[in-house]
């Protein structure tokens, strides 16, 4: 049997915003908690080693797939949606309203580099 190990959620403030990582495992999964203010935007992100599933729980936002957010498709997201988003798509979530996500991915490269 393995054994179970207790951890602390990391709170790291963001210019959009908060996120709160309640999980890294060994660099292979990272689980965290957005908290996007209304009005805000989190950094473009499109990142070849990894594989993300957002989900909405609560809020109102836009996910821009590209890297021009002006000329780029764009998707509503509402609470209870889910999005898988591939590696290496370039994509910017941009909240309407004050905002929670959840995101599950497979690296922790995003809890580096985003901003």
């Amino acid at each position: 049997m393995k054994d179970i190990e207790l951890g602390k959620v990391k709170t790291v403030l963001q210019p959009w915003g908060k996120e709160e990582v309640f999980a890294d495992i060994d660099g292979r999964l990272v689980g965290k908690v957005l908290h996007v203010r209304a009005g805000e935007r989190m950094t473009i992100e499109a990142n070849a080693a990894h594989e993300e599933v957002v989900s909405l729980m609560s809020g109102a936002v836009w996910i821009d797939q590209g890297d021009n957010p002006e000329h780029s498709p764009r998707i509503s997201l509402a609470p209870g949606q889910t999005v898988h988003i591939a590696p290496g798509t370039a994509q910017q979530i941009s909240a309407t309203e004050n905002s929670m996500l959840l995101e599950v991915s497979t690296s922790t490269e995003s809890t580096q580099n985003e901003t």
